[in-house]
Formats: C-alpha cells, structure tokens, sequence
C-alpha cells in the first residue's frame, strides 16, 4: 500500500516537470573566423594583439528587449575600480525576436578582456557575458 502511495505521489511529479520548460538564456560566442549557425558551440579564449575577434550574440528563444548596451573592460593592475577598466561602450538596438547579432573588433593590447552586454533597462546585470585574453 505504501508503494502505491508513493508511485502516485511521484508519478505526477515526473509529468509535470516536462511540461515546464526553461528559457534559454543568451550567450556569447568569439572565434578569429568566422561564425556560422554550425559554428555557435565553439568557442575561442586566446586570440593574438591584432587579430580580428568576431563574436556572436546568441539568444536561442528570441531577444526580449529592444535596446542592449556592449561593454568590453580590460582588466589591468594601474586602475582603481577594482583593476578593471571600460575600453569600449556601444549601445545596440535589436529586432525584438531575432536570435542572434554578429560583429568583431580589434584589440592592439595585451591582456584579460571582459565581453558584456546588458539590457538598456537593466544597466546593473549583464545577461551575457564572457572572458577572453589577448597576447
């Protein structure tokens, strides 16, 4: 009888958890070449001082919101703010549903990079985000 019980306790359990799915949050791809639908999973962390870094923004479900800002930070040991200073700020409006922005920069610097982007109406948060070096 005990048995009974708990298999119509769980049993419900492993039905609902499939109708429940989760969103897919957006992520960043970087690669020196370039990014196609294929490519999306492989992702580069090394990249040469002035080499093109093409990155992707890639958001599975569509993108929520309109407005997104790019962040890209360097980190470096001279500054103040806990040893991370911003190289290039840009904000991007989106089509609202497309699955992806692709684009590249050049970076003449050595060091540890900081990719981000946040929503225009949540500048706190970064909902992608992705670490890279330069050498």
């Amino acid at each position: 009888m005990k048995k009974l019980l708990i298999i119509l306790l769980i049993l419900p359990l492993f039905l609902l958890c499939g109708f429940f799915k989760r969103e897919q949050k957006p992520y960043l791809v970087l690669s020196s070449g370039s990014i196609n639908t294929q490519q999306t999973q492989r992702i580069e962390r090394n990249f040469a001082s002035g080499q093109r870094i093409n990155y992707a923004l890639i958001a599975p479900s569509g993108f929520k919101k309109y407005g997104v800002r790019l962040q890209l930070s360097k980190q470096d040991d001279k500054t103040t703010n806990w040893g991370f200073s911003i190289v290039k700020t840009q904000d991007l409006y989106l089509i609202k549903g497309e699955t992806s922005y692709r684009d590249y920069i050049y970076l003449k610097n050595t060091g540890k990079y900081i990719l981000q982007f946040f929503y225009l109406s949540n500048k706190d948060y970064p909902f992608a985000h992705i670490e890279f070096r330069v050498q």
